[in-house]
């Protein structure tokens, strides 16, 4: 590298205030360098005229620092912030109609969980996602070791799923997710993958999934399904892949069904035929489910004293907030998490990076099946299930998870400039 050349390069990374946008324009800056020096190259003059010539065509390097420090400077998605604090603080509405803010510890639990996941997600939004672009196979070895190491040591099951208990935590399949949606992304933006390696990998992680809960296997297989549509795979082969895909997973259902527990199959044989009489008997069947939604009214019961909603803070949450709180404030919490949803699809939209918009394609799927299925459930279009409500549900574990996937999308639009430009200034020719 020239004196002049570096010196040249040195004024204009002074004026820029991240590292990150440095690096980036330091790269950018020497490419268009070396096109202008090429250009005068064929010209006939010397090497050393035609540097100089780039660099003084390049125009003055201070005012070229303070603009690209403008364009590039990393952003911070306040609506993402805004919207994911806003999600997190609703969340203690559950636990405060069910009389948890006095004389017990899950008030102190959940403020620990959402300091956690606020720490998680502000902690992913500084970290650059793109360095994690080629390291797909080291995300997905972590995810496998994950879920066989909670195979080998789970220690209880809860509401059908395999978890491991540490006092009060409880360690479940559904933490592996981050892993594979890492590593689907990864694999996914390379020319390179094959369409054998997307099925050996994808039949050996649903197979461990399986061991934990059919929730949690639906939720790794619209996510994977969803990330492959957006891959670089030819259209043709992701109809093959996904058709085999759709095989497997009726293939998984069939033998899941054959081994879950009766309470289990009750869920869906209880949401195809809610009028059986065995399941208008039930202590809590949909039908009761429904009634107590209905019930509601605008603006709720503001009491259980004679109502009784097991799992209130948890799998039944968005069922007990509408009770208490009615069809209006439900409305309000649906609205504040759908929203998160579309900004997180808003933000996509404006990307033009596979990896990118390959991360949140699976991000969005994560988050919205979870959100779709729990309020489905309540409202009838889907059976019973373990799905947690996103940042309302009670529990480390699901707040972590999508405090994740928050993260991602923080990370990506403090980024989302950091591209190729030709808006340097100065003349090239």
């Amino acid at each position: 590298m020239s004196e002049q050349r570096n010196s040249f390069l040195e004024q204009v990374k002074a004026q820029i205030k991240s590292k990150e946008a440095k690096a980036f324009v330091s790269a950018e800056l020497h490419h268009h360098l070396n096109e202008v020096k090429s250009y005068w190259l064929q010209k006939g003059i010397s090497e050393k005229q035609a540097e100089e010539k780039a660099v003084n065509q390049m125009g003055n390097p201070i005012s070229i620092g303070r603009n690209l420090n403008r364009i590039h400077r990393p952003k911070v998605d306040w609506i993402t912030l805004v919207l994911f604090a806003a999600a997190l603080l609703l969340g203690f509405l559950p636990l405060l109609s069910q009389g948890y803010m006095s004389g017990n510890h899950f008030p102190m639990y959940k403020a620990i969980f959402v300091v956690l996941g606020g720490i998680l997600a502000l902690g992913m939004m500084f970290i650059d996602y793109r360095k994690m672009a080629n390291k797909g196979w080291i995300f997905y070895l972590l995810g496998t070791l994950l879920l066989l190491f909670l195979t080998r040591y789970f220690n209880t099951l809860v509401e059908g799923q395999a978890v491991l208990k540490i006092g009060p935590l409880k360690i479940e399949g559904l933490m592996a997710i981050p892993f594979f949606l890492m590593a689907w992304a990864g694999f996914f933006q390379s020319n390179r993958f094959k369409v054998w390696q997307f099925l050996l990998l994808f039949f050996l992680s649903s197979y461990f999934f399986l061991q934990f809960s059919l929730t949690t296997l639906f939720i790794y297989v619209a996510m994977t399904f969803t990330m492959i549509w957006w891959s670089k795979l030819n259209k043709k082969k992701i109809a093959i892949v996904l058709g085999a895909g759709f095989a497997l997973v009726a293939a998984w259902g069939i033998i899941g069904w054959m081994t879950v527990a009766y309470y289990q199959k009750y869920r869906v044989l209880s949401f195809l035929n809610p009028y059986n009489a065995e399941y208008l008997t039930s202590k809590f069947g949909l039908l009761e489910i429904h009634h107590l939604f209905v019930g509601a009214g605008w603006f709720g019961k503001h009491s259980f004293a004679d109502q009784f909603i097991p799992e209130a803070h948890t799998n039944f949450v968005f069922l007990s907030f509408t009770y208490y709180y009615g069809w209006l404030f439900a409305a309000i919490l649906i609205v504040v998490l759908c929203l998160v949803a579309l900004r997180i699809m808003f933000i996509a939209r404006n990307l033009n990076d596979t990896y990118s918009k390959l991360l949140l394609a699976g991000v969005v799927m994560v988050y919205t099946v979870q959100l779709v299925g729990n309020v489905g459930m309540i409202v009838g279009f889907f059976p019973m299930t373990n799905m947690s409500l996103p940042f309302i549900s009670y529990g480390l574990m699901p707040i972590l998870l999508n405090a994740f996937l928050i993260g991602i999308v923080l990370s990506i639009y403090r980024r989302k400039d950091l591209m190729a430009t030709n808006t340097l200034h100065g003349n090239q020719q």
